[in-house]
């Protein structure tokens, strides 16, 4: 009996379950607009949840398509981190402020009883990297949580890619975007142009 123990790629039986299991979420109007009536989507949705041991519904509400690319919200990723049990603790951030307003913050947990940090991520770097630069950039009205994001998922990126799986946040990949016309892709068009690279 086929199963997606070792991924939906493993075998034709399992595609095939797997694309029966897309079809059925499809048809749901229960599961987020950019899954309903696409069932394509709903595969990668199935893919995603697979390698992550998590329910597809809460990789499906988490997973947006920004500049052609899928990628999580950057509260999904704090969240993956935190019910891991990789770590000791929940994630930390260390907050530092300059003239009374949000400057910098760093992502940190303990393993083992030894700290395990990400890189401080400041004002002057969002503004280097042209991040808080865009019209409506979220840098500019909500820095603290930004800050946060940002440390979350670079401290993500480089203590624990596995639970990432390689995909950028949506915050990040608002920030990298310079068309939001690519914005609009749907994972059908990616999977038709052989985009998508899970795990890289």
């Amino acid at each position: 009996v086929a199963n997606l123990e070792n991924g939906i790629y493993s075998s034709s039986d399992t595609f095939q379950l797997a694309y029966q299991m897309a079809k059925g979420l499809a048809e749901s109007t229960l599961v987020p607009m950019q899954f309903q009536k696409n069932p394509a989507n709903c595969l990668i949705a199935l893919e995603q949840s697979n390698r992550l041991g998590i329910s597809p519904m809460a990789v499906m509400q988490n997973l947006y398509i920004v500049q052609g690319r899928p990628s999580f919200s950057s509260s999904f990723i704090i969240a993956l981190v935190n019910s891991s049990g990789k770590y000791d603790m929940e994630l930390q951030f260390d907050e530092e402020e300059k003239d009374g307003k949000p400057y910098a913050c760093t992502c940190w947990t303990e393993l083992n009883g030894r700290r395990v940090s990400g890189i401080r991520i400041t004002m002057d770097m969002a503004d280097k990297e042209g991040w808080s630069k865009k019209n409506g950039s979220k840098w500019l009205t909500i820095p603290q949580v930004m800050l946060r994001y940002r440390a979350a998922s670079f401290f993500a990126r480089m203590n624990c890619p596995e639970l990432s799986i390689g995909l950028y946040t949506k915050e990040e990949l608002d920030d990298f975007s310079a068309d939001k016309k690519k914005s609009k892709a749907s994972l059908n068009e990616i999977l038709s142009e052989d985009e998508v690279i899970i795990g890289e």
